[in-house]
């Protein structure tokens, strides 16, 4: 029953910091276009309101892990990079009366989308190398950006509407506010298309593949921990190789 209940807040655990991960990297999305494109003010509405829910999900992390944490000193050294990350930059800036130099509110979500990558680095490694979703992200970025590229020549619009018409639909949103008209504007269109229901499909199917690894690699540990629970029962009749393959074992399961 012990072990049931330990596997499954292992489980929670391990869900809820890989959604954390995923918070991080949509804050990190949204810096990208926002520096890449010159979007409208009701998009840009939208993804500030977006980044401040975010911001705001990660403050209760940080607040609530503080207070239960038994040595307060300890967790804030240790977690100096959670802090920064949710400083309100915006906020700040605004009550000093400086919101407008636009240049330092863009570095100072360059600063914080950095502090979120490195909270979630080891997350965010594990999670890309599994199935090689690594390659799918360059892939569809790719495709994004040349896809882009393409529409805007095949189309004669700007670059920035190019971009933006790329990501959404790519995402598979679809706003329909810029439709191909073009032959080629529409092979690309469906390109685009294809390669974001398939990227869906990928992270669909790595979420799934991550969290079965880490119950399968979960369960070798323990099971080899009950083992060597078992073969110390009868500690009498160890001998010495058997002690020092119990504690190569042990070494291997604490790294």
């Amino acid at each position: 029953m012990i072990k049931i209940n330990l596997m499954k807040n292992r489980n929670f655990v391990a869900i809820y910091e890989i959604l954390m991960a995923l918070l991080a990297l949509v804050v990190v999305a949204i810096l990208i276009i926002e520096l890449s494109c010159n979007l409208p003010q009701n998009i840009t509405i939208t993804f500030s309101i977006i980044d401040n829910i975010v911001v705001g999900i990660f403050t209760i992390d940080y607040f609530t892990r503080l207070f239960l944490a038994k040595d307060k000193v300890k967790f804030f050294k240790g977690n100096i990079i959670d802090l920064i990350s949710i400083i309100p930059f915006n906020s700040v800036f605004q009550s000093i009366r400086i919101l407008r130099l636009s240049k330092l509110l863009k570095f100072t979500k360059v600063f914080r989308s950095g502090a979120l990558i490195l909270k979630f680095r080891k997350y965010m490694d594990k999670f890309l190398k599994t199935n090689n979703f690594n390659y799918i992200i360059w892939i569809t970025l790719s495709t994004l950006i040349i896809g882009a590229i393409g529409i805007h020549f095949a189309e004669g619009i700007t670059f920035e509407n190019a971009l933006w018409w790329s990501f959404v639909t790519i995402t598979t949103v679809g706003y329909g506010d810029i439709s191909p008209q073009t032959p080629i504007g529409r092979i690309i269109a469906g390109i685009i298309m294809l390669t974001g229901i398939g990227f869906l499909g990928m992270l669909t199917a790595t979420i799934a593949t991550f969290f079965l690894k880490r119950n399968g690699s979960t369960s070798y540990r323990n099971q080899a921990i009950e083992d060597i629970k078992a073969r110390l029962d009868n500690f009498d009749e160890l001998n010495i190789e058997d002690i020092n393959n119990i504690h190569n074992v042990l070494i291997a399961l604490k790294k």
